[in-house]
């Protein structure tokens, strides 16, 4: 699964790696988003930085570099949606290996995956599919759902709502 620069913090400063990599098994991230969540987050002493940093160099995560015609459209894709270079380059390498789905949290990434034929899964709803697999308990969902709060991740009012909506239908 590819995943996008907020997710991974998200799940790095949760310490929570291991609960996408038992949902996807492979996690593959852009040469930008590692210079965007390691290189960025290790000069500001980032905690989550070193935690998925690990990860990388215990090859539970891998960098895949794009090739040149991707590049290109990741540069394409950032100038039309407006999005960041990590944003652009994580559609780009969904399509350089022809996956369907990314990790990715931002509206208007999301937007711009869509556009491809992308389906976009955000950090909550891989919370939703550890739950529906019992990798994590409704306690620790709790438990994660504040933290995240409390980490400054952010998440619209009725975005939360909708995730306990979808929650309390997984049947178990």
């Amino acid at each position: 699964m590819i995943i996008n620069a907020s997710p991974l913090i998200i799940f790095g400063k949760l310490n929570k790696i291991g609960i996408l990599k038992k949902i996807f098994a492979n996690i593959e991230i852009t040469n930008e988003v590692y210079q965007e969540v390691v290189v960025n987050g290790m000069k500001k002493n980032s905690r989550d930085s070193f935690i998925i940093k690990e990860h990388i160099d215990n090859k539970e995560i891998d960098v895949i570099a794009l090739t040149e015609k991707f590049i290109g459209k990741a540069k394409k894709i950032q100038a039309i949606y407006d999005i960041d270079i990590g944003e652009a380059e994580t559609i780009a390498l969904a399509l350089q290996l022809e996956k369907k789905e990314a990790i990715i949290d931002e509206v208007s990434a999301r937007e711009a995956a869509k556009a491809f034929g992308i389906k976009p899964i955000g950090s909550l709803r891989a919370l939703l599919i550890a739950y529906k697999n019992n990798l994590v308990n409704k306690t620790e969902i709790k438990e994660l759902i504040y933290e995240m709060e409390n980490s400054k991740y952010r998440f619209s009012p009725k975005v939360l709502i909708e995730f306990w909506d979808l929650f309390d239908r997984i049947k178990k």
